[in-house]
């Protein structure tokens, strides 16, 4: 098997009988928890489209938030 290189690692995926695109991480899960070892192509982008999974997208936002906060507080903008 070729390792695909120019592949994004996470993002948005059709699972098999899926009618959701669901979020999946590097490992192969999905951020709702519905789904786990997925390895099938993925995109980045489009994080509001209806047929995204309403749970992978709230969790999409706490994370990037959680991120943002992070980054804030290792450039001494926030102090919390």
């Amino acid at each position: 098997m070729t390792p695909q290189f120019n592949q994004p690692r996470e993002g948005w995926g059709f699972p098999l009988r899926s009618q959701k695109a669901h979020y999946f991480t590097e490992d192969g899960r999905s951020l709702c928890g519905r789904w786990g070892f997925y390895h099938g192509s993925v995109e980045q982008g489009n994080d509001d489209s209806p047929s995204n999974c309403t749970a992978c997208k709230k969790a999409l936002k706490r994370r990037q938030a959680k991120e943002a906060s992070e980054k804030l507080k290792q450039e001494g903008k926030i102090q919390w």
